[in-house]
């Protein structure tokens, strides 16, 4: 090997050290499996997609099946679907067959190509027989304008089977921006992307035209594999360099662990008592404290007094308490705090920090904020008692409840909050909420659809949000007159593509004291903070939705003596039931 050789190796190895990329091969023709195999080794690839069978005969796989090389195999199966029933008869016994024969060598990843000229309703037939197995099929769709019509009439007819996903095949068309995103609401795991779509540059490299290139980008940035497809060509690993190449120089946000898509109930801190290790997560957040010691620093400015009073509503175990210490240090004034906690989990390390490090400036108070009786009045109030709807972990009533513990001219940190909401399609909520098991166990018996009649605190990158946000719901503190808390409001939202409703997402903002603000709204979200993850409140009746059509979705904040709760339906284009009437399957305890 000459030096220009081990020079161009090196090279290569050095881009593909820590690929940021899963990369993978189609390979449209029939080739030998071992060879195969390695070219995917050559070419840095953790998946092969392979024709398997030749002249209805399968090729060996038994050098393979002894390795863990077999779950770098991807099989293709032919399509299913015509209007001939003989020859669909047919074609369905070719498929059944292949498959079975694939499955009995533990293969259970398979290829298949999409026609969007077909109803596909028989190949949607084929797919719901296998639920019983554990078994994915993959599907092929080219990215073609009208593409996204096809596939939703296909995924409605399979009930939302967690068992399909797609694999987007760029073409000479280009997708919308809106386009991207709509497929980003569907169970997409990979780009594939044909050799003949490249071009060379002057450097005679094969690249991606810009509007290509940009679509890629995308890919990588959703952590979708890319997989190119085609014959192998000498110069193959030029075109994974490339694609290698791109991958390093995007800004990929670095993942929340397990949390991607994943539906979890909203906290009841008044119904439950918080473990350590949820304080502990939350007192991890490097903003929202940040904006609070701004706030409460802001307000003991605006009194100019030398002696502040504050009282912590819902201390836990007292980042707050330690914002209002350092705030009145940097505007050197006297304070005196009450953490007030009603959860017998965090008065021990209240207590400890009092002890050890507060000294008298503290009193810790356990006691539900509504209940105390406070010694004098003081003059800012600071809670922490938002949830990711704004108002849904009962802030407004505790704040109520605790007000009597301010001056006339006291001050509340927050003051003011708003929820807001706006239509979602997302096949993968909408498939774990039907299978959903995070259910609330105290309502459960009450309704049959008790999953899809609350809502869900869940992060959402894998859907499509085809338009703004609307305010929903604002509150204000402290209050002239405590008057109730129950709401209700429509919100229309005007659609401009067409799309799938799977229910509404949920977020909110906070005015903590004149203009510092914490936010999870979209257009002003505080960056950075991860304390709150959006709503997700679902629809069981989902409903296609035409471009130029307008959601209308009804909204109530529900209240009686004992619960608060919220109910929903949709009114146009179709109209739904309204869903958790009285509270039925999901309420909030006060």
């Amino acid at each position: 090997m000459n030096n220009n050789s081990m020079s161009i190796n090196n090279k290569f190895s050095l881009i593909t050290s820590n690929i940021p990329v899963d990369l993978a091969f189609d390979f449209i023709t029939k080739t030998d499996i071992q060879q195969c195999l390695e070219y995917l080794t050559a070419w840095y690839c953790k998946i092969g997609c392979i024709q398997l069978f030749d002249n209805e005969k399968i090729s060996s796989l038994g050098t393979i099946l002894s390795t863990d090389l077999i779950k770098k195999v991807i099989a293709k199966l032919p399509t299913v679907d015509c209007d001939d029933y003989k020859l669909q008869n047919d074609m369905e016994n070719q498929f059944n067959q292949k498959l079975s024969t694939l499955y009995n060598f533990n293969i259970k990843k398979f290829l298949i190509d999409f026609k969007l000229a077909n109803n596909s309703a028989n190949l949607a037939r084929v797919v719901c027989k296998y639920s019983n197995k554990p078994i994915m099929f993959n599907f092929n769709v080219p990215t073609l304008e009208n593409a996204w019509d096809s596939w939703n009439t296909f995924r409605n007819m399979t009930g939302y089977s967690i068992q399909i996903g797609i694999v987007l095949c760029l073409t000479k068309y280009v997708p919308t921006h809106d386009e991207m995103s709509r497929w980003i609401g569907e169970p997409v795991c990979a780009l594939s992307i044909s050799t003949n779509l490249f071009n060379l540059n002057k450097k005679g490299n094969p690249v991606l035209s810009e509007d290509h290139e940009d679509i890629l980008k995308i890919a990588i940035q959703q952590k979708w594999t890319v997989i190119l497809s085609g014959e192998p060509l000498p110069n193959m690993r030029d075109y994974f360099y490339y694609i290698i190449f791109i991958a390093k120089n995007i800004n990929i946000p670095d993942p929340v662990i397990f949390c991607d898509d994943l539906l979890q109930l909203p906290l009841q801190p008044l119904r439950d008592n918080l473990m350590s290790c949820v304080y502990h997560v939350f007192e991890q957040d490097p903003v929202k404290y940040t904006q609070y010691q701004k706030a409460i620093h802001l307000a003991i400015i605006d009194k100019k007094v030398k002696n502040i009073v504050i009282a912590v509503i819902g201390a836990g175990r007292g980042p707050l308490v330690k914002a209002s210490l350092r705030a009145a240090d940097l505007a050197a004034v006297n304070v005196k705090v009450y953490a007030v906690e009603k959860n017998e989990n965090a008065i021990p390390t209240l207590l400890m920090y009092q002890k050890n490090i507060w000294g008298k400036s503290v009193d810790v108070v356990f006691s539900d904020g509504r209940e105390w009786d406070p010694p004098e009045k003081c003059d800012i109030m600071v809670s922490e008692l938002l949830g990711s709807f704004g108002d849904n972990e009962l802030s407004p009533e505790c704040l109520d409840g605790a007000q009597k513990c301010l001056k006339d001219d006291g001050i509340s940190i927050p003051c003011e909050y708003s929820s807001y909401l706006r239509p979602v399609m997302s096949h993968k909520l909408y498939s774990q909420t039907i299978r959903n098991e995070a259910i609330d166990e105290s309502c459960i018996a009450k309704s049959k659809d008790a999953a899809f009649e609350q809502s869900y605190i869940v992060l959402q990158p894998n859907s499509y949000k085809p338009t703004k946000t609307k305010k929903l719901f604002s509150f204000y503190h402290p209050k002239k007159t405590l008057e109730s808390n129950a709401r209700y409001k429509c919100l229309k939202f005007e659609i401009t593509s067409n799309m799938q409703l799977h229910g509404f997402s949920g977020y909110f903002d906070a005015v903590l004291y004149k203009n510092i603000m914490i936010s999870i709204e979209p257009l002003t979200e505080s960056f950075g903070m991860f304390s709150w993850f959006p709503v997700y409140f679902p629809i069981k009746d989902t409903m296609f939705v035409k471009s130029g059509n307008i959601i209308s979705v009804h909204f109530w904040r529900c209240c009686d003596e004992y619960k608060v709760w919220y109910e929903w339906c949709v009114s146009s284009p179709n109209q739904t039931p309204i869903y958790n009437c009285q509270g039925k399957s999901n309420s909030i305890r006060l």
